[in-house]
């Protein structure tokens, strides 16, 4: 596995930018992320598709302004999603959901905390 300066292991062993583990959200990036997931329909959905949804929407965003780095790729993996530990932090986050935008960014500082204490 090739590893540039910039990589850490991720919490499944895949190289992971260390760019998701320390960046600060900016305002930019979750204002596209929160206009993405508005156009998702989630009413019926589950709390964990709703974080899933969310995190999804803020690689989105990263892509859109950072081309070539494809962090998409770097979804929440099924390893994490099983890890009570993670869901316990991220539940959290559904029931205090008060706003597309905080929403979004909590659930982006939950994954990063998770993954740096774990990396």
């Amino acid at each position: 596995m090739d590893m540039e300066e910039d990589d850490v292991l991720g919490p499944d062993h895949s190289v992971m930018p260390k760019f998701l583990l320390e960046h600060e959200v900016s305002v930019l990036e979750i204002a596209l992320a929160a206009v993405s997931f508005e156009d998702c329909s989630l009413d019926d959905s589950v709390p964990l598709d709703r974080v899933v949804v969310a995190y999804d929407c803020w690689l989105g965003a990263l892509d859109a302004l950072h081309p070539g780095h494809g962090f998409r790729r770097f979804g929440l993996s099924d390893l994490e999603l099983s890890d009570d530990d993670l869901l316990g932090r991220l539940l959290s986050t559904v029931l205090f959901d008060d706003g597309f935008c905080r929403f979004i960014r909590s659930v982006v500082a939950v994954v990063n905390g998770y993954r740096a204490h774990r990396g």
